[in-house]
């Protein structure tokens, strides 16, 4: 009789790494078809794409790893790390679009499993894999994703310093002795990523929670605050000091009051928007997930009376989590200047809220029964409205086109929308009937299951159109004048502003604003042969001036030059 019993935990044992292995390759591959399959498929789109990329090209082009530069003049946006990076995906890939965006996937599939990993110790299992799925089949994790932009390293530093505060601020004993200092490490590679913003919002978070819970000195004192400082200061500290030294109050201005202060002051780009701007980015950016977020308020709602009082360690999560979203949001709401990408650091603690109603331990029935049936409501009229939207795709993309940029050829979007809209309907209606039978785990697989299938409907015929009629023809320019133009000559923009042209054509363009029409001259007398590239509706103007010959036209773009075409 004593065998068997010896033998049980062996078992549960076996079972429970089996698991473990087949959750982990749900993640991996789902990660790998949504990050990772096409990354290079299309060229990098602008404007933020190909700057990034082309900064850390000119970075390996100059030697310079302390300035970034832009068409050969310093750039002062964005901290070092991210041009470090890309510059160590060329070395190892080779110049180009996979390397560019090749960060933005990893840390995509870090945040997935780190989901997971934090999910599964607060959580469970099950929560923590619907928490982790709803991270990276929504499409606002997605874009970013495949995107060289700075957004999905900052949202991966940020979650690493506030989860391990979290864990320490759980612990009780010293055997999270060392989570500290990957917490300093993880808030001064933000810093390092997108500025002071990396450190102000985390300080935020963490500061409102212990406020609100009234344990700010005993936690404080497990955080290890003198010696994480010293390490923080170490790792993040010193570019700043040597970029200050080089460039001093230029870099001050560029870096602290253009792309700081004033983007949150003023507008910059014409990026503007009111103070509900990022609700529609949340219901639709992450959707199906955004369905949830009512069932995990109620659990926000249960506890509000005791907010200072004894918590579970899930009641403390849910506090926590939801202070998480709110700051970030709040935050940049009240930002004058506004972009949906902005906010993408408060996903990761939406994706733990989504995971929290699949969590059966901390399931109040009565409760998440009305609270499904407002989730069930809101997904299936939000997928209808979605299906309507893209049955009519084509002819409002047609409108929009002709009323915008009428130059641009029609969208060629074949039978996609249409398909997706079917897809959406059908693969939604299940999971939402699924659910209404009590079929939790069904109901969360179709969710993924839809989102996987149509974000590769997306990747494989969508984007591509998108991508030929916006993008496509302005790479084409760059690299006629990667090809025909010769050191003397000169590559110049009219009232636009394209960075891949400067990556694409690997030389330095000149930019001539509206109403500098007569330095065309100039550039003309001082150099053998001038490439001019402008949008099509500007072309009115161009033919006034002489000496330029057009050479051709396509995508909404012309390209002039002073020479005619033979």
């Amino acid at each position: 009789m004593g065998a068997p019993e010896k033998a049980t935990p062996a078992v549960t044992g076996s079972r429970r790494w089996i698991r473990e292995v087949a959750v982990t390759a749900l993640l991996l591959g789902t990660s790998f078809l949504l990050f990772f399959y096409r990354l290079d498929s299309l060229s990098l789109f602008d404007a933020d794409e190909p700057a990034y990329a082309e900064a850390a090209r000119e970075m390996l082009l100059s030697g310079d790893w302390i300035t970034p530069h832009f068409n050969f003049q310093p750039r002062f946006d964005k901290p070092i790390l991210f041009y470090w990076l890309i510059a160590l995906a060329y070395t190892w890939f080779g110049i180009g679009e996979y390397a560019a965006r090749f960060w933005s996937a990893v840390f995509a599939t870090g945040l997935t499993l780190s989901i997971y990993l934090f999910g599964r110790q607060q959580l469970g299992r099950r929560a923590a894999t619907i928490a982790a799925l709803a991270f990276a089949t929504n499409v606002g994790t997605v874009v970013l994703a495949r995107a060289a932009v700075t957004d999905m390293t900052l949202a991966f530093c940020m979650t690493w310093t506030l989860f391990c505060f979290f864990d320490v601020y759980l612990a009780a004993d010293k055997t999270h002795a060392r989570l500290p200092f990957a917490g300093y490490v993880a808030l001064a590679c933000a810093v390092l990523t997108k500025g002071p913003i990396g450190l102000v919002l985390p300080g935020l978070i963490v500061g409102l929670f212990l406020a609100i819970r009234g344990k700010g000195l005993a936690t404080l004192s497990r955080l290890r605050l003198l010696p994480g400082l010293v390490l923080f200061g170490v790792i993040a500290l010193p570019w700043y000091v040597l970029v200050l030294r080089e460039h001093g109050g230029a870099f001050i201005q560029g870096f602290f009051v253009q792309h700081h202060l004033n983007r949150y002051l003023g507008v910059i780009s014409g990026h503007v928007g009111g103070l509900l701007y990022f609700l529609p980015v949340i219901v639709l950016g992450f959707f199906p997930w955004s369905g949830t977020l009512a069932n995990a308020f109620s659990r926000l709602w249960a506890i509000r009376g005791r907010l200072r009082a004894e918590l579970t360690g899930r009641q403390e999560l849910v506090l926590f989590l939801w202070l998480w979203c709110g700051v970030v949001i709040v935050f940049f709401s009240l930002s004058r200047t506004k972009l949906p990408s902005y906010i993408f650091p408060a996903v990761p603690a939406l994706a733990l809220l989504a995971g929290t109603t699949g969590d059966a331990v901390y399931d109040v029935r009565q409760r998440d029964k009305r609270w499904a049936g407002v989730c069930d409501w809101f997904v299936g009229g939000t997928a209808c409205a979605l299906a309507a939207v893209l049955l009519f795709m084509p002819s409002i993309a047609d409108r929009i086109r002709v009323r915008a940029a009428p130059d641009i050829p029609p969208f060629d979007f074949g039978f996609a929308p249409y398909v997706l809209a079917v897809l959406l309907l059908v693969g939604l209606a299940f999971a939402i009937t699924a659910r209404r039978r009590g079929q939790e785990n069904t109901a969360a697989a179709g969710m993924a299951v839809t989102m996987v299938l149509s974000i590769m409907l997306v990747v494989h015929r969508i984007a591509p159109a998108v991508h030929e009629r916006l993008q496509s023809s302005l790479r084409d320019f760059a690299l006629l004048a990667r090809q025909e133009l010769g050191p003397a000559d000169l590559l110049a923009t009219y009232d636009l502003n394209v960075p891949s042209l400067v990556f694409y054509s690997e030389r330095s363009i000149a930019v001539i604003r509206k109403g500098e029409e007569a330095e065309f001259g100039r550039l003309a007398a001082a150099h053998g042969r001038l490439f001019i590239v402008a949008k099509a509706a500007a072309e009115t103007r161009l033919r006034e001036m002489s000496d330029i010959f057009p050479l051709d036209r396509r995508g909404g773009y012309v390209l002039y030059s002073t020479r005619s075409a033979p």
